[in-house]
């Protein structure tokens, strides 16, 4: 992400434009995957002088203002990565051997409304999280000369 997207993410969200959450913005826009809030300040206090406080801060405010996503994976571990301009929350992929996350970008996952709807509830929110093996650990569990995927029990 460049500092122009970036300043330009921010004014469409109607954010006041500060050095700092051009920063931030800037930093989880450029990273591949989703990152938590400590890996964002590395990334950021490399250039700038930044606190920890105020990372969390602009986070926090840039979920809210449906510039960035939120993971939310228990026991408060948040990993954060980067809303598309008008897109809905996306589904992310959780491997379970490497611990990394992945953003995916797939037009529709099936989710039965109707049953949502029946539960008389006012859903807001819902997070899909698919959770397996990614196709480089897949790689790396192969054996030599084997073309069968890994076994599936083996996380």
């Amino acid at each position: 992400m460049t500092e122009k997207a970036a300043l330009g993410r921010l004014k469409e969200a109607g954010l006041e434009i500060t050095e700092h959450r051009v920063q931030v913005l800037m930093a989880v826009g450029n990273m591949a995957h989703p990152s938590s809030a400590q890996d964002v300040l590395e990334k950021v206090s490399a250039k700038k002088d930044i606190n920890r406080v105020t990372v969390y801060r602009i986070l926090d405010l840039l979920v809210e203002h449906e510039v960035l996503n939120r993971l939310g994976l228990g026991e408060k571990s948040q990993r954060f990565c980067l809303r598309s301009d008008h897109e809905d929350e996306h589904p992310h992929f959780h491997c379970t051997h490497c611990d990394c996350y992945l953003c995916l970008k797939v037009p529709h996952l099936p989710l039965d409304r109707e049953a949502l709807d029946e539960l008389s509830l006012d859903i807001r929110h819902v997070d899909i999280r698919l959770e397996g093996i990614c196709p480089a650990c897949q790689k790396k569990l192969r054996r030599p000369h084997d073309s069968t995927p890994p076994d599936k029990s083996d996380s």
